[in-house]
Order: structure tokens, then sequence, then C-alpha cells
């Protein structure tokens, strides 16, 4: 009876200092003990918006939405973050599973939270993608995250119709199949990278030589008169002139 009881009091103590995951692999939370090997659970380096943590002794924090997913039949953990404009996949995730990658032809921008703060997608990959009743390939760019193997963003939430839920947490997917992205709430990332084709730059040069065909003739082709020789001389300087001068103090 004293040992039932010292353990509902350490489960007590572990649930109000956090020392439990919310496991959110189905429709619904499970709260569970955390398996990790962590001997100092409560120390985190920043509030995350996808990488990003302030630190502190005092601060209670709730957990972020982490569910766990298959990646070519491997587990890995995600986070599901309405703030992010797209997927993303760790580097790290990528050489231990060894997916291929699909390197883009400009690189994009990836633009933090925190003003300033900036990095570059530069390569995508498009593995085989298993959650709860989810299975696809999906495309996911690939960056340098922290902490977390992959990053769904809104491309994933949007097109699954997924249900986030907080205390407690839950997760349900109203879609298994992926939906198309349009209706009002969609936007276009639009590039600034500069490209330069040959044919491009060809057809403009020749459109700035039609432009300037009328101003730039020959002096036989403008209505003009013809120049004639200026055969006169100003004189600016008068060598016979002798200039008053006095020596300085």
């Amino acid at each position: 009876m004293m040992a039932a009881e010292a353990q509902l009091a350490a489960i007590e103590e572990g649930t109000e200092l956090g020392l439990f995951t919310v496991n959110t692999t189905g429709s619904k939370a499970i709260i569970g003990p955390d398996k990790q090997e962590d001997s100092h659970p409560l120390e985190i380096h920043a509030i995350e918006r996808s990488a990003a943590r302030v630190k502190g002794l005092t601060r209670l924090l709730p957990k972020p939405t982490v569910i766990i997913v298959r990646i070519n039949d491997k587990p890995c953990r995600a986070l599901l973050d309405s703030g992010s404009l797209s997927d993303f996949a760790s580097t790290t995730l990528v050489d231990q599973l060894q997916l291929p990658l699909d390197v883009l032809d400009k690189p994009l921008n990836l633009q933090l939270a925190v003003s300033g703060s900036r990095s570059k997608v530069n390569a995508t990959t498009t593995p085989w993608l298993s959650y709860q009743h989810i299975n696809e390939h999906r495309t996911l760019d690939v960056a340098n995250l922290d902490s977390y193997d992959l990053i769904l963003g809104m491309p994933f939430l949007f097109q699954h119709k997924i249900l986030l839920g907080f205390n407690p947490a839950q997760v349900t997917v109203q879609s298994n199949v992926s939906l198309p992205i349009q209706g009002t709430q969609t936007i276009v990332l639009e590039s600034r990278a500069a490209e330069i084709l040959a044919d491009e730059r060809e057809r403009r040069r020749e459109e700035l030589k039609a432009y300037a065909r009328d101003i730039c003739k020959e002096a036989i082709e403008t209505p003009l008169p013809p120049l004639c020789d200026i055969n006169h001389v100003i004189p600016l300087i008068d060598e016979n002139k002798v200039y008053s001068w006095r020596p300085s103090r």
C-alpha cells in the first residue's frame, strides 16, 4: 500500500514538473512518461517558433505539439508548426536515411521569426511519409533544424485539414489524401532571383535596337542642315596685356 502511494506521489510530482511528454500519434492525446534518457528535462534553450528559444530558469512553458511520423518506414519526430509556410526536413535526417536530394536551381531564402535571422534552402527531398492513415510521397525542403527531424507547416496542415487542440494536446486528421492548395487562404511565394537566358537576352537586344533606330541615325539621314567648319577665333587670353601685382604682406 505504501509503495503504491509513493508511486502515485512520484507520478503527480513528475506531472507538475513537466517530466511527461504528450504523445499525439492518434486522434487524441495520450499522456505517458517521457522515454528519453534526460537528467534535466526542464532545461530548454529557447521558446520555439520553429527554432527560437529564450533562456530562463523560472519560466514554466507548455510543450509544443510533436508527433511521431514514419519517413521511409523509420520513426521521426515532427513538430506541427502553423507559423511555418513550408514543410522541412533536417539535414541530419537526410544524411541518416540517405534520402535522395533534388538540388534547386536557385536557393530559396528562409526567413525566421527573428528579424535579421535568415538561412537558405538549397535542396528538396520527397520521401514516403506515413502518419495515422496518411500514406504519401511528400516534398520537404531540406534545412538546418534544431531539436526536430521534421517541421510540418501549413502545407501539411492545410492539405490534410489538420485540427490542433491544446490543453490537452490533440491532433485530428480530417483528410487522409492531400487536398489541393487553393482558395482565399493561399499566398504565392515569388522568387526574387535574377535569371538571364541566351534567347531572352538576344530578344531584348533586338527590342532596344528597334527602339533606338529613330534617334540613332547618320547625319545624312537627318533633316538638319549640314555641319559647317568654324573659322573664327575668340581670344580668351590677351598676350599683350600686363597685369599689375603687389607682393603679399
